[in-house]
């Protein structure tokens, strides 16, 4: 699941740095390290929905961050705001979802485990995916959201190290959501 995200990163950073010269600008995600080793992606104005907004999209790819790191920030409104902070809040909800097979056409074979993050001011959790046949390595999540009115803002990361996903996370959305 992971190098699949990976690998569609590396397609949407190709496209998106040949939109980048027409002038669409990406935005840095705030809390990462500004060198070479990580990469911003120009998806605000070609990626934007009514409901949901991409503020910034960056990932990492190995060898700078090992297996590698994908981070991005959006900022939802309306329903997506209202499903996505009840699941910062009970992460269980979206395990469930993950777990049940009702309209599959065959049934997921993936160990599902999830967390409340409690260390942060904001609404967040971790979740670890592993296949159950253990033929491939697992892939680690996590999420922090701050409500603000209508919007809440959403710091989202994606790796295949738990602790540099959780670490990188709180960093994240300490600077991008505030302390």
């Amino acid at each position: 699941m992971l190098l699949r995200l990976l690998g569609f990163s590396l397609l949407i950073l190709s496209l998106g740095l040949s939109l980048a010269s027409c002038g669409y600008i990406p935005r840095q995600v705030a809390g990462l390290q500004t060198d070479a080793s990580w990469d911003a992606l120009p998806l605000r104005k070609w990626l934007a929905e009514d409901r949901s907004e991409p503020v910034a999209l960056a990932f990492c790819a190995p060898p700078e961050c090992g297996p590698g790191l994908a981070v991005s920030v959006v900022r939802l409104t309306g329903k997506d705001a209202d499903i996505t902070e009840a699941v910062l809040k009970d992460p269980e909800r979206l395990a469930r979802a993950l777990r049940s097979p009702a309209g599959r056409a065959k049934p997921v074979k993936t160990h599902v485990t999830v967390a409340r993050l409690t260390d942060s001011p904001y609404p967040g959790f971790a979740i670890d995916l592993a296949p159950a046949d253990g033929n491939r390595r697992p892939a680690y999540g996590a999420a922090f959201g701050r409500r603000e009115g209508e919007t809440l803002s959403v710091v989202l990361v994606i790796g295949e190290i738990q602790d540099a996903v959780r670490e990188t996370a709180r960093q994240v959305a300490a600077r991008e959501l505030g302390s």
